[in-house]
């Protein structure tokens, strides 16, 4: 029955496919349901913003059950998500990310929630369950944002302490021994104060199994999660003026193994179908039937808390507004990770020589496991403190503007540590080896931005921003035990630099008629520079790499149709990057070992288009979905030559950017006479291949792919019961969700997306 029903889901969203619409949330002829976004540091209808932006109501995240920031991407053209592990998202917009995770990097996103810049990659997954909605903006935004924002910028926004009484309590269990629990309570609490608390459990045993035969872990389940998030709020508004609201939220993750799959072998050496071939190892032992199998002889785990405060003032001078935001957030965050999922060989290789030709056991059967096994550890405990302050003129005046500044002073340590327990000396140890780094980091900005109303339907927007960060930073290796495979051991050595940029936009907006804008911009972002983490020689740690620089002209339409019934945006770009950071981990030629670098990519061109739309045609349904095609490619880079490529990268794909990207969805509700109604949601999600290194090596990509989920939901007709039926990658696909390369790119491991899950969800709201 589960089948039938979600198969007329999935039979809604095809058919909605031509229109590629909106996810947000459904077209509404009234003016009430416009979705209020603060994108511009205003209150503003998402229509009337001349910007690439998506926003995905909270109510519209409940009823997808997305509960990650995965989610969001699969409802957001030219957004991909990949993590390495759970603490470190990789996420691109556009095909502007980075993979750099040392602790003097910057990301290319910034992610904010409730105004709150998130520095720390480590802190920037967390759980949605309150949330009013999340906001999107695609392309550098540099003005307002400032703080690194060249990609774009993810904000969340949080459910603020309501005036009337409000509760919600949820309760969810699944397949793989899913149980969450998560509740909401706000309301007054005295005159002119108001609080809010919200908490949240998520558990599951798991969908991993070790088949490693022979191991005290064959047979048992792995990759169970546990995770308590806990936000509070008070707000306090004792006149029409002022209000006030202090927020804080902790949360505490305890999850269990990830597994990397092998996914790639090639010459030479590890094209041999021999105890240096993972992917022969995996088959040899039982492991390559499914990605949902582990042969991992090292049961890995990630572990986090989180502790974040922020107090938020505003007061209404009448001419302007004045905010103050004011933030400290601290992780503790460690993981460990079986990096090949697969068991050490059994024939200790000595690379020296000296016990004889190391190839007699390099080469030998790969039912001895594999020889280059190695497990990944790291402990990274970032704190930082924001302050930003800004003054916003009223909305709806012949000249809105805006004036502000901000400050920022993050710090982070960093111990990585690696062991390959199959390879060293003479002395039959593991080669273990732990590099150490921590970084300072301070960045302040001043900026404007004024949108002139020049005659009726025309607007001039222009801002700029003046920006400067310095690092600072400490590096040193330390080789535990035999021999240095991926350090070279090197003393405690320091560096420092800084930075200076401005980065500016103008746009010229027409408002055609009511429900009819069209725009075009040009704007320029900035990432600063920064140090390699887990730098293999002092040579390389403590040579900074330059910043980023880019250009972007857009234009687009944003329309709505038919009483509002029917939304329609389009938004076409064109973006000049000069000197992209761009990690690899490979063998320099000349050398004897893999290194990581992050070197600059002279030039980058990047240009595409993305589609949202949505369509309410009658009482009930909706239909809609998005899509993106994106071309982005290296015009200028000629990185460092490696044993097995040139460094000549010209015309390759930039990394985590799939050409073609669509999702989409449709529903219909049929209400009864009782007003209780019953409701069914199908969802689809595209992705077409996109590649994870910069040479484009075939091995080293995550292939094309298509998700679908649907839900059945039944609404009581006093609104207070919801009970959901749910299923997520109903079609069973299995697809890579990251993938990274290792001997020069020689050898490759993936990590899978979640199986079929399903389960039921029961919410109450009072």
């Amino acid at each position: 029955m589960k089948a039938v029903l979600s198969s007329g889901a999935l039979g809604i969203a095809l058919i909605a496919t031509p229109a590629f619409a909106q996810s947000a949330a459904p077209a509404n002829p009234d003016d009430k349901n416009d979705i209020i976004v603060t994108a511009n540091r205003r209150e503003e209808s998402l229509q009337k913003i001349p910007a690439a932006i998506t926003a995905i109501t909270g109510e519209t995240l409940a009823r997808d059950n997305i509960t990650s920031l995965e989610g969001v991407a699969d409802k957001t053209p030219g957004l991909t998500f990949a993590a390495f592990a759970e603490g470190q998202p990789e996420i691109a917009i556009r095909g502007v990310g980075t993979k750099e995770d040392g602790p003097a990097a910057s990301d290319s996103t910034v992610v904010s929630i409730d105004g709150v810049y998130i520095a720390a990659r480590s802190s920037q997954v967390f759980d949605l369950f309150d949330l009013e909605r999340v906001e999107v903006l695609r392309g550098p935004q540099g003005t307002l944002y400032g703080k690194n924002s060249i990609g774009g910028s993810i904000n969340f926004v949080t459910l603020k302490p309501t005036k009337d009484f409000r509760m919600k309590l949820q309760l969810k269990a699944g397949n793989y021994g899913r149980m969450d629990a998560a509740g909401l309570i706000s309301g007054p609490i005295a005159d002119n104060l108001y609080a809010k608390i919200a908490v949240s459990y998520r558990s599951s045993d798991g969908y991993l199994r070790n088949v490693l035969v022979g191991s005290p872990f064959y047979g048992q389940r792995w990759g169970e999660t546990e995770s308590v998030s806990v936000r509070g709020a008070l707000r306090w508004v004792p006149t029409d003026r002022f209000e006030a609201m202090l927020s804080v939220e902790a949360v505490r993750d305890n999850n269990g193994a990830t597994n990397r799959e092998p996914v790639g072998s090639q010459g030479p050496l590890h094209n041999c179908g021999c105890a240096s071939d993972p992917v022969a190892v995996n088959i040899a032992l039982g492991g390559g039937g499914s990605p949902y199998t582990t042969l991992a002889s090292v049961e890995g785990y990630t572990r986090r808390n989180i502790f974040g405060a922020n107090l938020q003032l505003n007061y209404d001078f009448g001419f302007a507004t004045l905010n103050s935001i004011s933030s400290y957030r601290e992780t503790h965050y460690g993981y460990l990770e079986d990096s090949s999922g697969l068991p050490a060989s059994s024939a200790f290789t000595d690379l020296t020589g000296a016990s004889g030709n190391p190839n007699n056991t390099l080469l030998g059967p790969a039912t001895n496991g594999f020889t280059f096994k190695i497990t990944d550890a790291v402990h990274e405990q970032p704190k930082q403190y924001t302050q930003e302050v800004r003054l916003t003129s009223p909305s709806g005046g012949k000249v809105e503007w805006i004036v502000g500044a901000f400050i920022s002073k993050e710090e982070n340590s960093r111990n990585e540590g690696f062991n390959f327990p199959a390879l060293g000396r003479t002395d039959r140890l593991p080669s273990i080896s732990n590099s150490y780094q921590t970084n300072d980091s301070l960045s302040y900005a001043g900026y404007a931005q004024a949108t002139w109303r020049v005659a009726p339907g025309l607007s001039l927007t222009g801002g700029g921003r003046y920006s400067y960060e310095r690092k600072k930073i400490s590096s040193q290796a330390v080789i535990n035990s035999g021999l240095p495979l991926l350090l070279q051991a090197y003393p405690l050595s320091f560096a420092q630099d800084s930075w200076r940029n401005f980065s500016w936009k103008v746009i010229a907006d027409y408002e055609i008629r009511r429900d009819l804008l069209v725009y075009a911009s040009v704007s320029t972002g900035f990432k600063s520079g920064g140090f390699t983490g887990t730098a293999s020689t002092a040579a390389v740690a403590t040579k900074p790499f330059d910043p980023e620089k880019a250009t972007n002209y857009e234009i687009g339409a944003k329309a709505q149709f038919f009483d509002r019934r029917l939304r329609f945006n389009l938004a076409a770009f064109y973006t000049d990057y000069r000197d992209l950071q761009v990690t690899r981990f490979f063998q320099p030629a000349g050398t004897t070992f893999g290194q990581f670098i992050t070197e600059n990519a002279g030039k980058a061109r990047i240009k595409g288009v993305e589609v949202e739309a949505s369509a309410t045609p009658v009482r009930g349904l909706e239909f809609g979905g998005t899509f993106a095609y994106l071309d982005a490619r290296y015009v200028e880079f000629t990185g460092t030559p490696s044993t097995i490529v040139t460094g000549n990268f010209n015309g390759n794909r930039l990394r985590q950017a799939p050409e073609f990207t669509a999702s989409a969805y449709g529903g219909y509700t049929y209400e009864f006479a009782d007003q209780s109604s019953l409701g069914i949601r199908g969802t689809y999600k595209y992705q077409s291949l996109s590649y994870y290194d910069a040479d484009n090596n075939p091995i080293t990509v995550i292939p094309g792919y298509d998700l679908v989920d649907g839900s059945i939901t039944f609404t009581s007709s006093d609104k207070h019961l919801e009970l959901s039926l749910w299923v997520k990658n109903l079609t069973q696909t299995e697809y890579r969700t990251h993938v990274f390369s290792q001997r020069d790119s020689r050898v490759a491991f993936a990590l899978y997306g979640e199986p079929r899950t399903y389960g039921l969800t029961a919410t109450f709201k009072f």
